[in-house]
């Protein structure tokens, strides 16, 4: 049995999504069991840790889970980089921080595997309810799914839905006929 499986990462400096979507190469894509969602979770950086620090801590955090065998053994590893770094409505702090957590997270999950992408790339500019609401209707409802550590506020699932949007076009994008 064909299986691939591929880790997505939504980087943040105060939330990290984390999550693995397998696709089942042997069912037809439109069956519900040809695609599952495993190894969920956020990284959440505490308010204590500001600037520097704060990028540190998130990137310590994505290291302790890079040695994971449950992150080590996957196909693929797609990282959100960040959008346009002069973006008006963003402030270049932000970005930046996004940036090193970005890059960081493309080393330590494994460069051989990574691929990045910017958010108008892998989500064509849709928005966000759309978009989650397509990976759920794919991946089926997040209570089914397998977490590695279960979110404790349900304002961070975008971060996982986020993830998991990016693996699944990944998968699409590498296996599927559309």
């Amino acid at each position: 049995m064909e299986k691939v499986r591929v880790l997505g990462v939504d980087p943040s400096l105060r939330n990290t999504g984390i999550g693995i979507v397998t696709y089942n190469a042997e069912l037809p894509s439109s069956d519900p069991k040809a695609f599952t969602a495993s190894e969920c979770q956020v990284l959440v950086n505490p308010q204590k840790y500001k600037g520097t620090d704060a990028i540190l801590n998130m990137l310590d955090m994505i290291q302790e889970c890079s040695f994971l065998p449950c992150y080590q053994d996957v196909d693929a590893v797609i990282v959100e980089s960040p959008a346009i770094m002069f973006n008006k409505t963003w402030s270049g702090g932000t970005m930046s921080s996004i940036a090193h957590i970005s890059g960081g997270a493309a080393a330590l999950l494994g460069l051989e595997k990574v691929s990045l992408f910017r958010p108008n790339e892998w989500n064509k500019t849709r928005k966000k309810d759309v978009t989650h609401n397509q990976t759920i209707s794919v991946l089926g409802d997040p209570d089914t799914w397998n977490y590695h550590k279960r979110v404790k506020s349900q304002s961070h699932m975008e971060h996982i839905l986020d993830a998991l949007s990016m693996s699944l076009f990944w998968i699409k994008s590498n296996y599927l006929d559309d």
